[in-house]
């Protein structure tokens, strides 16, 4: 049975407890936060969970197997690069970093401490996700020309939330992971030019929209925000058809268009919630003794980021 260990105890982080208390494979065994009211709050309702009021202290716990890092974007370089060397398991909230270079110094620490490490995108271990990338395997579209992404929510501001800190926030470190992990799942070129329009508010970037062609010929289309509340679609192009789902980064139905225009419904639900795949993908590379999943690799987060900085050197430009 392997321990886990969570570091920073919000909203996300009840999510993965719920999801986790659903698996024989792993168990809950400590959490660590700053602050004095969650640790009280959490201990009342985890009541056999040990509780830490420091990171440093969870992570000498010799009991802890694996982390999960669930605290603000900024921290998760230092506090995964932290884990690692302490030789535990890291399956990191994405965005993993939000510099590429911190991404290729994780990927380097794993190797070094032979750890695994796993960017939390669920997207990777959405059931139905599988049966698209087999679809699109078996050419009933054709060949693929274009996906198109949309992630957009309308939200206020609020004072100290991390979405409209400038050094963490806007709508490309908060969604846009999921829209370019969707993305270079299914398209895999080297990228010949991005064009983006990008609105900011609050001093960070609220609505996007991006356009990237890559040297096959392939295009994606991404659109995000936080201003505007929007249907979160993915419509996969091919030369024979079309496929349609939503949301895009954890669906469990999908249309499948064929030339003629026939539709036709595949369906396939969750185990048991859109957060257990990607925990029983750590369980199971924990077990296989790997240090890192062969559906989101540490090269696959290191990609991810990189095409984050080259839409964020776009629309910097444009904006």
């Amino acid at each position: 049975m392997i321990q886990w260990g969570i570091l920073g105890i919000g909203n996300i982080a009840k999510r993965f407890i719920k999801s986790l208390e659903k698996s024989t494979n792993g168990q809950l065994y400590a959490a660590a936060s700053y602050t004095e009211s969650k640790c009280e709050e959490f201990l009342k309702e985890h009541p056999d969970v040990k509780v830490y009021h420091d990171y440093e202290d969870l992570l000498n716990d010799e009991n802890v197997d694996a982390v999960y890092l669930a605290m603000r974007h900024i921290d998760h370089y230092r506090w995964a690069k932290k884990t690692l060397q302490h030789h535990k398991a890291v399956l990191c909230e994405k965005p993993a970093t939000l510099y590429k270079w911190q991404m290729e110094d994780l990927k380097q620490e794993a190797i070094k401490n032979q750890t695994f490490f796993m960017e939390a995108m669920k997207t990777r271990f959405i059931p139905l996700i599988q049966d698209i990338k087999d679809c699109l395997e078996n050419k009933e579209i054709g060949e693929l020309l274009s996906v198109e992404t949309s992630f957009c929510y309308d939200r206020d501001y609020l004072e100290g939330h991390y979405l409209f800190d400038q050094e963490q926030g806007g709508i490309l470190n908060d969604v846009g992971s999921y829209n370019v992990a969707s993305t270079l799942d299914y398209i895999h070129s080297p990228v010949a030019r991005i064009n983006s329009q990008v609105q900011f508010r609050y001093g960070v970037d609220s609505h996007e929209k991006v356009t990237i062609t890559f040297e096959s010929g392939q295009k994606a289309l991404m659109e995000m925000a936080f201003d505007e509340k929007k249907d979160p679609i993915l419509e996969i192009r091919g030369t024979k058809g079309t496929i349609l789902a939503q949301p895009f980064y954890r669906p469990t139905q999908a249309t499948i268009i064929d030339a003629t225009g026939t539709a036709r419904q595949i369906e396939t639900p969750y185990i048991n919630d859109d957060f257990f795949g990607e925990i029983e993908e750590v369980h199971r590379c924990l077990q296989a003794k790997l240090i890192e999943s062969p559906r989101m690799s540490l090269q696959d987060s290191i990609d991810c980021i990189d095409m984050i900085e080259k839409i964020r050197q776009n629309f910097q430009k444009d904006g």
